[in-house]
């Protein structure tokens, strides 16, 4: 079943005048519904997960559930309404869908912390939940009902071990728990959020870089930038144009780059203060200054006795 930890205090007015506001303490619940995932680990994610954060939401929610295998080799828009999901074989009964659809929906509809005007899209964000729950898709991502309630929910499927299902988790734990991304500063920055596409590779590459980090830490190890550099190497090697809009391997290991090259802390990608306010948007866009060295030199990664790095030379350069 659920497992939850909750907290909460109550602060009172003094006078008739002040009203009582009551001040929430975090929320923190957690649900699995596949075997070999118990709900209490995904609690445990979650706990560790918003443990490192600077600025955690006060509520969030973990969902995993189990899905077969793909139908096919090609994404599937029309079963999920436009989102680029493949179709996967079923391993839960409907009954026990329509289980994992409504505790989505029930969690979102407890929520405290939203004002009417987010409410007015919870439907319509737990019917597309649903339909992919439904839909046997392979999804992974971070719903975000209101901006002090967030959430992770992962489909794993047959052909991922767990500790695959684990990075993914973290990773998009941190989606979850990053305070300010795209679709959050379109409104403070005034731009639209398809024109800050281009920052993606910050998001994610920050965000591998956690969810891989964490997924090692879990396991009490601590051999996540060799992980990181030699996923991206073995994809390199196989497609050694390969841009750094590619994918999360290449955007991670570009992360391990900016850290060596004193841009970045380690810290701040792992408790999440990049994503604090929008400054983010401005520093890390591709034209802004440095960055093209990042995205010239992501891939100089090399292999020496079965340890992956990159060479003083490229650090320094």
């Amino acid at each position: 079943g659920e497992v939850s930890e909750s907290a909460t205090e109550t602060a009172t007015g003094t006078t008739e005048t002040s009203k009582p506001k009551a001040k929430r303490g975090p929320t923190r619940v957690a649900m699995s519904f596949a075997d070999g995932i118990t709900s209490q680990e995904v609690l445990d994610w979650i706990d560790a997960a918003t443990g490192q954060m600077l600025n955690p939401p006060t509520d969030f929610m973990g969902l995993v559930w189990p899905i077969g295998r793909a139908l096919d080799d090609e994404p599937d828009p029309q079963v999920f309404d436009g989102d680029p999901f493949m179709e996967h074989s079923d391993v839960l009964g409907d009954d026990e869908l329509d289980e994992v659809a409504a505790y989505f929906r029930n969690w979102q509809a407890g929520l405290e912390g939203c004002d009417p005007e987010d409410a007015r899209g919870f439907d319509e964000g737990a019917a597309r939940v649903e339909r992919w729950i439904k839909g046997g898709a392979n999804v992974a991502t971070a719903p975000d009902p209101c901006f002090e309630s967030r959430s992770a929910i992962v489909a794993w499927s047959t052909d991922q071990n767990k500790q695959t299902a684990k990075q993914v988790f973290f990773h998009e734990s941190y989606h979850g728990l990053s305070n300010y991304l795209l679709r959050q500063c379109s409104p403070v920055l005034g731009r639209q959020e398809d024109s800050m596409n281009d920052l993606r590779w910050f998001a994610e590459g920050t965000a591998d870089y956690f969810g891989v980090y964490m997924a090692a830490k879990d396991d009490g190890r601590d051999d996540y930038v060799q992980t990181m550099l030699k996923r991206a190497y073995l994809d390199l090697r196989g497609d050694p144009g390969m841009p750094l809009e590619a994918n999360t391997y290449v955007q991670a290991a570009a992360m391990v780059l900016m850290i060596e090259r004193g841009m970045i802390t380690e810290e701040q990608i792992l408790n999440g203060s990049y994503f604090n306010s929008c400054d983010w948007i401005n520093t890390f866009d591709p034209d802004a200054p440095g960055m093209d060295y990042i995205f010239e030199n992501f891939n100089k990664i090399e292999v020496s006795g079965g340890s992956y790095s990159y060479s003083e030379a490229t650090i320094a350069g």
